[in-house]
């Protein structure tokens, strides 16, 4: 093998090592996007819970809570699936949460 031979094989060794890490910093932004969303959602439903105790909460409070929690559920569902993702190399990318 030559010597730019060489150049070029470690070159584009260098270009997919930045790519992996584009992605993995992808994915990690990702992770900290979704995980203040279910810290927003719990702030709500901890609020609701106060409105609850103090009898100021609106009449559907218990049905706003549960939607609340199935939200943090598939939010939770779709870290682990990028964690999955990210754990066996695929830099493919998964669908957001809306």
């Amino acid at each position: 093998m030559g010597f730019l031979d060489k150049v070029k094989d470690a070159a584009g060794k260098a270009a997919d090592q930045a790519k992996h890490a584009t992605a993995v910093g992808k994915e990690k932004l990702e992770d900290v996007r979704l995980q203040k969303k279910i810290n927003d959602l719990c702030q709500e439903i901890g609020a609701l819970v106060v409105a609850q105790k103090r009898n100021e909460a609106p009449q559907d409070a218990s049905a706003q809570i549960d939607a609340k929690v199935a939200e943090i559920a598939e939010i939770e569902k779709q870290m682990e699936a990028n964690d999955i993702a990210g754990a066996d190399g695929s830099t493919e990318p998964t669908e957001a949460a809306s």
